[in-house]
């Protein structure tokens, strides 16, 4: 848990909690227990897929830091680089990929956070349990949990 104590608080560049992602150890600067404001650095290694879903309860937003991450969405595909910002209004389909040779980090911020943390959480605790990669549908079944919706 992180500090949830009423000030202003400064976490350095390696500061937060670590919490493997499907193989990208994504890092979370505010898990949303202050103020409901989830975010965390996702550095991802080339070829990291994350596939398209749904967040029925919740907002998503993606800041782009370094490289160039490939989205998907309904409309097709498309490319964010440094200083891109891209919206994901709950309801909308999406999912990203890492298409280059380099790393891709991005800032993922989520409204409300607390039900994101709790999701990526239970993603670390079962990826590490299976001491590997997990089957897609005990992936479905947590993300389900968390009101999102793997296509």
């Amino acid at each position: 848990m992180l500090d949830t104590r009423d000030e202003v608080t400064v976490l350095g560049p390696e500061a937060g909690e670590r919490l493997d992602v499907f193989g990208a150890t994504m890092v979370v600067k505010s898990d949303g227990s202050r103020n409901g404001l989830y975010v965390a650095e996702n550095p991802i290694p080339p070829g990291y897929l994350v596939p398209p879903h749904i967040h029925d309860e919740a907002d998503e937003a993606f800041y782009i830091l370094q490289g160039e991450l490939t989205l998907i969405s309904a409309a097709g595909e498309s490319k964010a680089g440094p200083g891109s910002c891209v919206l994901l209004p709950r309801g909308e389909m999406h999912g990203f990929r890492n298409d280059t040779a380099g790393m891709v980090r991005f800032l993922v911020i989520s409204l409300p956070g607390p039900q994101a943390a709790e999701m990526f959480r239970h993603l670390d605790r079962a990826t590490r349990a299976a001491a590997g990669a997990l089957p897609p549908p005990e992936i479905g079944a947590i993300t389900a949990q968390y009101g999102v919706r793997l296509l």
